[in-house]
C-alpha cells in the first residue's frame, strides 16, 4: 500500500484582535515551520492510500478533502490513471470533510465510487448527484 500525506499540517489562523480596521496583528498567527514534516502529536490533514494488491487499483481517501486536498487526490489520479489503464475506484468513507473542490476529482468518468461517509453523501446530494451508499462493495474485488 503505497501512502501519500498532505507534506503541511493545516495551519489555522488565530486573532485575539478586534474586528476595526488595522487591528489584525501578525504575530497572533500561531508560528509553525513548513520544513515538509509533520510535527510529533500531530496528523495530516488528508491521506490517499492506494492499495495495488486488488485486481485493479483502489484509491482511499482519509481525512479533510478541501482545495488543497483536491490538488493532491488529482495528482493520486492521474498517477494511477498512467499506470494502469481502465477505471479508478475510489473510497470516500474515510472522509470526514468534504467541500465540492474537493470532491472534483472523484467526478470524473473513469472514476467509480465505492464506499463514501456521511459528509460525502450529504454533498453529493445537494449537488442532485447519485447517491454512494456507505457500504457498497468494490466490482473489481
Amino acid at each position: 500500500m503505497t501512502r501519500i500525506a498532505h507534506p503541511l499540517p493545516r495551519l489555522r489562523a488565530g486573532s485575539t484582535a478586534t474586528r476595526r480596521p488595522g487591528a489584525w496583528r501578525p504575530s497572533a498567527i500561531p508560528q509553525q515551520s513548513c520544513g515538509g514534516t509533520i510535527p510529533n502529536g500531530q496528523q495530516a490533514a488528508l491521506t490517499v492510500d492506494i492499495e495495488w494488491d486488488r485486481p485493479g487499483p483502489v484509491v482511499v481517501v482519509a481525512g479533510e478533502l478541501d482545495l488543497v486536498g483536491g490538488e493532491l487526490f488529482a495528482a493520486v489520479l492521474d498517477h494511477v490513471r498512467s499506470t494502469r489503464p481502465g477505471p479508478v475506484t475510489v473510497d470516500l468513507s474515510r472522509v470526514t470533510f468534504v467541500d465540492t473542490h474537493g470532491l472534483t476529482p472523484a467526478l470524473g468518468a473513469d472514476v467509480a465510487l465505492v464506499n463514501s461517509s456521511r459528509v460525502v453523501r450529504r454533498l453529493l446530494s445537494l449537488m442532485g448527484l447519485p447517491d454512494v451508499g456507505a457500504a457498497q462493495r468494490s466490482p473489481l474485488g
